[in-house]
């Protein structure tokens, strides 16, 4: 058996619905500290692996492992809790509050999350409630984003929710993110402001990022390895260098 050498690997997953296999046998690993691209055409099955991943759906075949422990039986909150993070498995936003709320809202193990607690513990819980406060607001600063604390998430733009939502994954203090999209529907001078926080994030918390992008003029300047997937499966991966060169990769795209 090959020893495990990434922080997140796949041995052989297959995810089918209805009979149509979408995700076929597919095995990876995504390396420690690195900023890994997962891209193909349209219905290639790059969600449902992240999906799959995360713990949304679970493998007809195949085992996931994350820091060498297998994952794919346990439900999307304890794989959260052990520090694998895809944004939308932070509660969604709420309108009514305050940037600066939703993303207190995400932090783990708080105390006040039970009424006891509030009563009981009404010390520690003000206690960590100003240490979120702290947390929060320096994340929020760094995405560029302290300005915007007191607005609604309705009041700020497409590409700064998607920095909200990379900021509100790091609330978990999280080890790897799954990122799907971040710069779609996002100008380019914003979307090149979330991938340079994406790279001073791998660079400076160690944290490592799996990301799914069509925006591949992006992504390839960006990432340190790239997976292809087309029609389930992983027909190609490598440095960006060799996969934009790949004649494989190109007749997938073009035959889409």
């Amino acid at each position: 058996m090959r020893k495990m050498t990434g922080l997140l690997t796949l041995k052989g997953v297959r995810k089918s619905f209805d009979g149509l296999r979408v995700v076929d046998g597919v095995s990876l690993e995504v390396k420690s500290t690195k900023i890994v691209g997962l891209i193909g055409p349209n219905g290639s099955g790059k969600t449902t692996l992240f999906n799959t991943i995360s713990g949304v759906y679970k493998p007809d075949i195949g085992e996931v492992y994350f820091n060498k422990e297998r994952i794919d039986r346990l439900p999307p909150h304890e794989i959260y809790e052990k520090g694998l993070v895809r944004s939308f498995q932070i509660p969604r936003l709420f309108g009514k509050m305050t940037v600066l709320d939703n993303m207190m809202i995400a932090g783990r193990n708080q105390i006040g999350d039970g009424l006891t607690n509030v009563f009981l513990r009404k010390g520690k819980w003000k206690a960590q409630e100003s240490e979120l406060h702290e947390k929060a607001m320096g994340i929020l600063e760094f995405l560029m984003l302290g300005d915007l604390s007191e607005a609604r998430p309705d009041e700020i733009s497409g590409g700064q929710i998607k920095l909200l939502e990379i900021g509100r994954a790091m609330m978990s203090d999280p080890q790897m993110i799954l990122l799907d999209e971040p710069a779609a529907g996002v100008n380019p001078i914003l979307a090149r402001q979330i991938f340079d926080r994406i790279v001073e994030l791998r660079d400076g918390k160690g944290i490592t990022f799996f990301i799914i992008e069509h925006r591949i003029e992006f992504l390839l300047n960006l990432v340190d390895w790239v997976h292809v997937m087309h029609k389930g499966r992983i027909i190609a991966d490598g440095p960006p260098h060799s996969i934009s060169e790949d004649g494989r990769v190109v007749k997938a795209y073009l035959g889409a």
